[in-house]
């Protein structure tokens, strides 16, 4: 339960650079996630997560009532995300009909330290499924093989999935923008490696 907890979090982000200008659905169901999040709209964002989440969640009644368990514990332990920063390289694939897209992300948080800032990792899938018009949204990042299968039997073994080894990390303020640029080369290098940017 606490993997999805941590998946939930993620996905309640506040999309501030965004991706999708290769799809204007795409980046129409992000601007909504932004306003969802900006407002601490848990209905919309349960209407932005992937079915294949929710249904994991216990359906659409439990999965409102996590995310607002979530959305109450983020503002109990006095942590405000400031802003989401997009890899935006990443092209949209298809696979047995289903629309799907990577978004390596860096989180920037505010804590109770207000001379520090928190920068997370996140690794955001958005998928369009078969006869859908609609874009939804999980985070893959702290899924296991196993919890993988459930959500995304089709992508077994024949999808690798982006990941990383960035932890995430306290930084202070006036560090922000350096230690950005230094983990956005990284998040570069790592999926030149990987050979999934500017492939199709």
């Amino acid at each position: 339960m606490r993997s999805f907890l941590l998946i939930v979090i993620a996905i309640i982000a506040n999309f501030t650079h965004s991706y999708a200008q290769k799809d204007p659905e795409l980046k129409n169901a992000l601007a909504k996630m932004t306003t969802a999040s900006t407002a601490h709209d848990a209905q919309a964002t349960v209407n932005l997560t992937s079915p294949r989440l929710v249904k994991q969640m216990g359906g659409r009644e439990a999965a409102l009532d996590l995310i607002s368990g979530a959305l109450a514990q983020l503002q109990t332990q006095e942590i405000k995300i400031d802003s989401v920063i997009n890899y935006v390289d990443l092209d949209i694939y298809t696979l047995d009909n289903i629309e799907y897209s990577f978004f390596p992300q860096l989180i920037v948080m505010s804590i109770p330290d207000s001379t520090k800032k928190m920068i997370a990792y996140a690794t955001l899938m958005a998928i369009k499924e078969p006869k859908s018009k609609n874009w939804t949204f999980l985070d893959y990042g702290n899924l296991n093989d196993d919890q993988i299968k459930i959500l995304l039997p089709e992508f077994v073994d024949k999808v690798d999935f982006p990941r990383s080894d960035i932890k995430p990390m306290m930084v202070p303020k006036e560090e922000i923008a350096s230690n950005i640029e230094l983990l956005m080369n990284i998040i570069d290098e790592s999926l030149k490696k990987a050979g999934l940017v500017g492939t199709k």
